[in-house]
């Protein structure tokens, strides 16, 4: 196998993720950079197993966004589930349809809250 010498500019924040992966797996930094350079070579020319295409990038991004869907809608799911588990709980009677919407209102509530302690992790 022939090598060739290429010289490579990287951003800062680049470097500092190179050096961290080197430290990690205990190599150089430059056996890291190479590691870096094949695999990413590998994820962008083999086709992705769902669709075909060699453009991980795109493929990766519309499988994020299904994924952040499906979260979301967990999400809503589990707070609907604790409010209604809740009530059950209480043995709350009354008019149904005020129970619906005193539920609907609480499953929002719940569901925003979930959310913005969510958004501050991220």
């Amino acid at each position: 196998m022939n090598r060739v010498k290429i010289t490579v500019r990287i951003p800062l924040p680049h470097d500092v993720m190179l050096k961290h992966i080197a430290q990690v797996r205990g190599l150089t930094r430059y056996q890291a950079l190479v590691r870096v350079i094949e695999i990413g070579l590998t994820s962008i020319m083999a086709p992705s197993a769902g669709s075909g295409s060699a453009q991980g990038g795109e493929d990766i991004a519309s499988r994020l966004a299904a994924l952040e869907a499906l979260t979301d809608r967990c999400l809503f799911t589990a707070s609907a589930a604790y409010v209604y588990a809740r009530r059950a709980a209480l043995r709350s009677e009354g008019d149904a349809d005020k129970l619906d919407a005193t539920l609907s209102d609480a499953v929002q509530s719940a569901y925003h809250r979930q959310r913005a302690l969510a958004s501050e992790i991220l």
